[in-house]
């Protein structure tokens, strides 16, 4: 969930369109509603996923790459994915809960799973508050999102311990490993945990090697990788390995997109990135309003105002907390050279992200 230069590619654009084909998804599960299917190994939620882990693995990499310095890496990282973490960790269980539980406020904030749902501030996963939202498939879900979030940060470190070993810096094993993990992965075909924590930390390290050999910065080479990605996609799916065709075509693809600099696409940062704050807003604001409003308005008016509604609590996200936090991170001082002609002026660099 890193972000590019702002303005200047299509990155935010594909952010938030990762972001709300999560909330399509979860928008159909929590009504008891089949999810759209992708070739029967994500649904649109899980694509939206690994889209975010893909742009992610390659900004994340850029990052490091632009200031190796594991530190300044960390505290990157944290400054990006915590702060507005903590805010909706704190709203859902001091605002939204007690307004939902049907418990006495007392045994509400009594209860041991209130304490617990603050584990989600030290990025251990937990979904549950002492309340129902009746009329969802899922009535005890407070927010189902969050659970990629440990994960991410499972890359993010792993990502730090590979630039430390100086790994980073061989392309073509980065780029061998990567393939070889992936092509076993596929081959095996695996299900369940092991297609979550593993499926999603290749996407993840697809776009860590995208960036580390460079593959999308040589013009018309792009397009011959595209093909050969695509060409590669369609045999694997014709030996019924699916999931190996989408990691062949779904990184590169979006990366492709989201590196290049398209009119109104490359525009939609310009409110600010609302994709975090969408990610981590919509399944709350998902539960209240089937809670709220399933008896009484339509499918479509609920989906609406949910849109709506995290929308404006993502818009608030970044220009209240994001967006200041971000302010924090830790700036590398480059030394700039004397220019060579009296009263030439100086380029300031750009400090990585």
């Amino acid at each position: 969930m890193e972000s590019g230069a702002r303005h200047h590619n299509n990155f935010d654009a594909l952010r938030l369109l990762a972001a709300l084909c999560v909330l399509i998804s979860h928008q159909r599960a929590l009504n008891a509603m089949l999810e759209p299917d992708i070739l029967h190994v994500f649904s649109l939620g899980g694509l939206g996923v690994a889209v975010f882990f893909a742009m992610s693995g390659f900004l994340v990499a850029q990052s490091w790459h632009a200031d190796p310095h594991v530190l300044r890496f960390a505290a990157k990282r944290l400054l990006r994915i915590w702060p507005g973490l903590a805010v909706a960790v704190v709203l859902c269980a001091v605002v939204l809960g007690p307004l939902v539980t049907t418990l006495p406020l007392p045994d509400y904030f009594a209860d041991p799973s209130f304490g617990q749902y603050f584990d989600n501030l030290r990025f251990s996963w937990r979904d549950q508050l002492p309340l129902r939202f009746e009329g969802s498939f899922l009535p005890t879900s407070v927010n189902g999102s969050l659970w990629t979030i440990p994960l991410e940060l499972q890359c993010y470190g792993l990502l730090g311990l590979l630039g430390v070993a100086g790994l980073l810096r061989w392309p073509w094993l980065i780029l061998g490993l990567v393939l070889t993990a992936a092509s076993l992965f596929g081959i095996a075909a695996p299900r369940g945990q092991a297609l979550i924590v593993v499926g999603f930390g290749l996407f993840f390290f697809s776009g860590t090697a995208i960036h580390a050999f460079k593959l999308l910065e040589a013009g018309r080479r792009v397009w011959w990788v595209l093909a050969a990605c695509w060409a590669l996609a369609g045999a694997a799916l014709t030996v019924d390995r699916p999931l190996l065709a989408l990691w062949l075509v779904v990184p590169v693809t979006v990366l492709a997109v989201g590196n290049a600099s398209t009119p109104y696409l490359r525009r939609a940062g310009r409110f600010g990135d609302l994709s975090y704050g969408t990610y981590i807003y919509a399944f709350p604001v998902q539960q209240t309003l089937i809670w709220l409003f399933k008896d009484r308005l339509s499918w479509t008016a609920v989906f609406a105002l949910t849109v709506a509604t995290t929308l404006a609590l993502a818009f608030a996200s970044w220009h209240l907390v994001e967006k200041r936090a971000l302010r924090l991170k830790p700036q590398v001082r480059r030394k700039v050279a004397a220019p060579p002609v009296a009263g030439a002026a100086l380029s300031e660099g750009r400090p990585g992200g």
